[in-house]
């Protein structure tokens, strides 16, 4: 009889710990760090070249430092105020979560998004939001958002219906609005 092998899981070495960092207290050679692994995995976007964030600096960050001490792997979050037709509502607004291609497939992305939800919960911030692949994220319990919705475009510099692929993930056992969801600002 055929002995059926089980799917292992992801181990990752002991040193390749999820710390966080406050954006503050991110240091000069940690900022080149932060700037090379961005444009390494987000190419398209020459930004990254001069400054750690896309549109906003986010005050909070998650890193994973390889053996010897480089940053092999990032997320950002942003506090932010959203309008719904229920009121404000406060997210945490996940971003550029990234992960060094020689440290892929060790479940860092997984292990980030697990302490983001956890000082998420702390806070107390009901729901995380992203943009991102379904195929990536929904294993983190990210579900495709289908509010419409509106963030500021700063080409045209007015408010436009928003076409991306917006994701969220409940944190507790509150509903997620229903209706228009405003970003009152740029997405992250």
């Amino acid at each position: 009889m055929p002995v059926l092998a089980l799917e292992s899981p992801v181990r990752r070495p002991p040193s390749l710990e999820v710390a966080y960092r406050s954006d503050s207290s991110v240091t000069c050679d940690e900022d080149g760090q932060l700037r090379d692994l961005f444009f390494a995995s987000f190419s398209y976007n020459p930004i990254f070249l001069a400054r750690r964030y896309l549109k906003q600096c986010p005050a909070h960050r998650w890193l994973v430092k390889g053996e010897g001490g480089e940053i092999v792997a990032h997320t950002a979050v942003h506090e932010k105020t959203v309008g719904t037709p229920s009121g404000d509502l406060v997210i945490g607004g996940v971003a550029e979560v990234c992960v060094d291609s020689s440290h892929r497939g060790l479940g860092l992305v997984k292990a980030m998004l697990r302490s983001v939800d956890a000082w998420l919960q702390t806070r107390p911030i009901d729901f995380a939001m992203l943009f991102g692949d379904a195929r990536i994220y929904a294993s983190s319990g990210y579900v495709s958002m289908r509010n419409e919705l509106r963030a500021a475009n700063a080409l045209s510099r007015h408010w436009n219906p928003f076409c991306g692929k917006p994701m969220i993930k409940c944190l507790s056992d509150r509903p997620w609005p229903t209706g228009l969801i405003d970003l009152r600002g740029p997405t992250f």
